[in-house]
């Protein structure tokens, strides 16, 4: 025991001397560039064209373009940044160098319609100040916000003045305020499936620069801070599915979790994130709970580097979050060098090593995985995709090499149907038999969003196949990848385990039908209610994965007949923008297979978040 967490305190020390090279990493990797002329030379701005720019002011007198969007059409300047002089005198005030006029029919409007006046403005306060020209070509302000104001500085309006040749100075003119044009200058396009592709892909990072982050504390001038704190309240009654034996048990678990983002250029982010968690059992009938120490857990930290040499080529190396939609492969921390390539903006080739260098699970330790994938953007809502994933043990005692081969569709049709599909094949050895099983997971969810409640209904059907009980050497069990966790939201705004909060099994040797609906109170809220059906494949004595309490809750291997469970899901997001709660309760009704014990389990969960 002592060796062991030895072993542990040593492997943390070196996570976190990587944690500190990989944020403050040398400035060396920021050579990693597209070479030809600047970026903005695509834009062939002309007089006339009216554009959004997001970028910074510079004391030389000129606004520095960081990103550019072309608006479709003229409209008038609108202008986001901190005031730089009052004049009272004049009733004008500063910003970017040009003067607006301030008079008797400017608005001063507050959010819940509160009113302010003139005496409100002030140098260095952050406003958003829409504006009109005088006949004099003067500026006049028209609406004045000064509440709730983004972070980040940006201009909206038309071009009147273009001097661009791919030599610097490059600039703009917007009526006066001249806007200088630099190599880093990004043209951002919101209809781009490039840029679509890398928020999905990168959702951690989120690719935003330091200028306007929505949460977090700018620190050393290229690190971005974040933090949120997170409770849970669990209580369990009957998992054991039996009157005779006491297993009830009720739990609290706080857990923080520290992030931090590196933005040291457009193609180099890097990415950590530190998770602190203890359980605290509040009552416990079981004989040998887990312990209550305190977690403390690196559980990301890699570098990602974006657009090396040719657009839409990165590589993201370190401890990093494999994750997607329906979790239904992937949801873990692992440690692995990745390689994508999503030039086209419409599909994404996808390559990975996995191999524990330290794993959160020590179950990962003996594992090296290779993972492949090819994702196809129909359009920005609706994706397929094929998969790989080659899996060898060092284990020679199992002799287990296992491999997946896959397809899938997430999508959404005429924004009411929200369908998917699984399809997975499972191929290779496992103690000396070849591995030859199926699974697939079909469903939609029908949301009508244009009626009051925004009423949803879910249909769907999982089924994996079990083996055959004394068979040949043949082994046709199927086995998710232990990665997955089986969480995805239906029609409401809480994600749930979509195959039931109580059972709660890995989809193996098991047939679940399940039918939800639900509302939607507000945009932010919702309440579902969720069915499930379980039957076995094939009567075995384990349902693989449930959280059952096993024994005495163990299958008699004779009847398929597993049971039934009914959860309600509710919560809201974003309250404050800042909090979201979740509540949940689940019984579970087991059936033939669990005779004699016939007893319901019962689950009641609240979850909070906080979002410092």
């Amino acid at each position: 025991m002592k060796r062991n967490r030895a072993a542990g305190q040593v492997r943390n020390g070196i996570w976190l001397v990587l944690l500190t090279y990989i944020i403050f990493m040398p400035s060396w990797l920021n050579g990693f560039a597209v070479a030809g002329p600047p970026e903005y030379m695509q834009l062939e701005a002309v007089p006339g064209m009216a554009l959004e720019i997001e970028g910074v002011w510079d004391k030389s007198g000129v606004f520095i373009a960081d990103d550019i969007e072309k608006l479709p059409k003229e409209r008038l300047p609108k202008l986001r940044g901190e005031i730089q002089d009052v004049s009272r005198k004049d009733s004008t005030i500063t910003m970017y160098g040009m003067p607006i006029s301030i008079y008797e029919h400017t608005e001063f409007i507050e959010d819940g319609g509160e009113r302010v006046d003139f005496g409100i403005l002030k140098k260095g306060l952050r406003i958003e100040v829409s504006c009109k020209f005088a006949d004099d070509g003067q500026w006049k302000a028209r609406k004045i916000k000064t509440r709730d104001v983004k972070g980040s500085d940006k201009i909206k309006g038309t071009i009147t003045r273009v001097s661009i040749d791919g030599e610097a100075p490059d600039t703009l003119d917007m009526s006066g305020i001249r806007i200088l044009l630099v190599p880093e200058t990004d043209i951002n396009d919101p209809s781009s499936g490039l840029d679509r592709i890398e928020k999905k892909l990168f959702k951690d990072i989120k690719l935003a620069d330091l200028t306007s982050p929505t949460h977090g504390v700018q620190i050393h001038q290229k690190v971005l801070m974040n933090a949120d704190y997170r409770q849970s309240l669990v209580s369990e009654t009957e998992y054991d599915l039996s009157q005779i034996i006491d297993s009830d048990q009720q739990e609290t678990e706080p857990a923080a979790r520290l992030e931090a983002t590196g933005y040291f250029s457009k193609q180099l982010q890097t990415f950590a994130q530190l998770r602190m968690r203890k359980k605290y059992f509040i009552s416990t009938d079981r004989l040998n709970p887990p312990g209550e120490e305190l977690e403390v857990d690196l559980t990301q930290l890699y570098f990602l580097a974006r657009n090396i040499g040719v657009k839409g080529l990165a590589v993201q190396f370190g401890r990093q979050d494999f994750d997607e939609p329906r979790e239904w492969l992937f949801d873990e921390y692992l440690d692995a060098a990745r390689v994508y390539y999503y030039g086209t903006g419409h599909a994404v080739i996808e390559a990975a090593l996995i191999h524990a260098v330290s794993p959160l699970k020590s179950e990962f330790e003996t594992w090296t995985d290779i993972w492949g994938q090819m994702q196809w953007y129909i359009d920005s809502r609706n994706l397929v995709s094929g998969y790989i994933l080659f899996r060898s043990d060092s284990d020679t005692v199992r002799n287990r090499e296992p491999q997946w081969y896959g397809f899938r569709y997430k999508g959404e049709i005429s924004n009411l149907v929200l369908p998917w599909l699984d399809v997975s094949f499972m191929r290779g050895e496992d103690k000396g038999r070849e591995l030859d099983a199926s699974a697939i997971d079909i469903g939609a969810t029908v949301m009508t969003k244009s009626v009051q409640l925004s009423p949803s209904l879910t249909l769907a059907y999982a089924s994996a196949s079990g083996d055959i009980t004394g068979g040949d050497n043949t082994d046709n069990r199927f086995r998710q990848t232990a990665y997955e966790d089986n969480v995805d939201y239906f029609g409401g705004v809480i994600s749930l385990h979509y195959y039931g909060e109580v059972l709660d099994p890995e989809l193996s040797n098991i047939r679940i039908m399940t039918a939800g609906a639900g509302i939607r109170p507000s945009i932010n809220s919702s309440i579902e209610f969720i069915y499930h059906s379980y039957n076995q494949d094939r009567p075995a004595d384990e349902i693989k994965g449930a959280n059952l309490i096993d024994p005495p809750a163990r299958p008699n291997g004779i009847s398929d007949d597993v049971g039934w469970e009914l959860d309600l899901v509710a919560g809201i997001n974003n309250v404050w923008n800042h909090v979201s709660l979740a509540f949940i309760a689940g019984i579970f009704s087991p059936g033939q297979a669990f005779e004699p014990y016939i007893q319901n389990a019962k689950l009641i969960r609240l979850n909070a978040k906080i979002e410092l």
